[in-house]
């Protein structure tokens, strides 16, 4: 079943074809990242489907044509985290700016509690709940901007580039909790990036170039293409192509992501 479905969408900025008749579906429950070079239309998507920018399109969330009409109704079910937190925070706490979507929906306080100590947890924010957001490194605040979006329990995920401030090692971690966190509540992500190495935990990967999809398919397949975004100016991550190096020579049989097994295999 199709969560989000986009229909020959046309966008265009001045005189220039963003979007020519662009057509996506993606499905319920999955974890798909569209990665593509600067220009390639990717932050324009995400403002199309935050409802930022007027299109001409049939764009359908969970089945219902998006549009006015239902707008609001929409939006609530959808998590944004845009590259840029500094435009986001609104409150003089953490704390409050986690409760803040929820306080706005006349959810009640225990309930709020009870989620903000949830999301606290799991993306490791209890030492940050009092301090000001603008207080903090860009890291945090992308983490803080991310718990926001999970405080709505969203049924779909958009990240904009939403991790690109966060320290490599601890992105890693990050990105692994969120896969948990989309298999266990089926929550589907829609991850936006020019950073190949965040979709190792995606289940599709599509290349974005001028507002085409110029590959899609089921990562880590796609690196099949390697010379198609290196053309485009993306670079293929290291374990990929540490992987494909090695299953050459017939020293693993399967490309391997994850460098630490990686190691292991070559050691025995």
């Amino acid at each position: 079943m199709n969560i989000l479905e986009i229909n020959d969408l046309m966008f265009r900025y001045k005189d220039k074809f963003i979007y020519d008749k662009f057509s996506l579906s993606i499905e319920k429950g999955s974890w798909v990242t569209i990665a593509g070079p600067n220009g390639a239309g990717k932050t324009t998507l995400v403002k199309i489907l935050a409802g930022l920018v007027k299109n001409y399109s049939d764009i359908k969330f969970f089945g219902k044509s998006y549009n006015k009409k239902s707008f609001f109704e929409i939006r609530k079910e959808i998590g944004f985290v845009f590259d840029n937190p500094d435009n986001f925070f609104a409150c003089e706490t953490v704390e409050d700016e986690l409760a803040f979507s929820l306080e706005n929906m006349a959810i009640s306080p225990n309930v709020i509690r009870k989620k903000i100590k949830e999301v606290s947890d799991l993306l490791k924010l209890n030492d940050m709940l009092k301090l000001n957001p603008s207080d903090l490194s860009g890291g945090e605040k992308q983490k803080i901007a991310l718990g926001c979006a999970l405080m709505l329990e969203p049924r779909i995920l958009v990240l904009d580039e939403a991790l690109m401030m966060i320290d490599i090692n601890e992105r890693e971690e990050l990105l692994k909790l969120l896969k948990v966190y989309n298999k266990e509540k089926r929550v589907t992500i829609l991850s936006f990036t020019h950073n190949l190495d965040e979709a190792i935990y995606s289940d599709r990967l599509i290349i974005l170039n001028e507002g085409k999809i110029i590959v899609d398919g089921a990562f880590p397949d796609v690196f099949s293409e390697e010379l198609v975004m290196r053309k485009i100016g993306l670079e293929v991550p290291f374990s990929i192509e540490l992987s494909q190096k090695l299953k050459l020579y017939n020293l693993i049989e399967n490309i391997d992501l994850s460098l630490e097994r990686l190691v292991t295999k070559l050691w025995k």
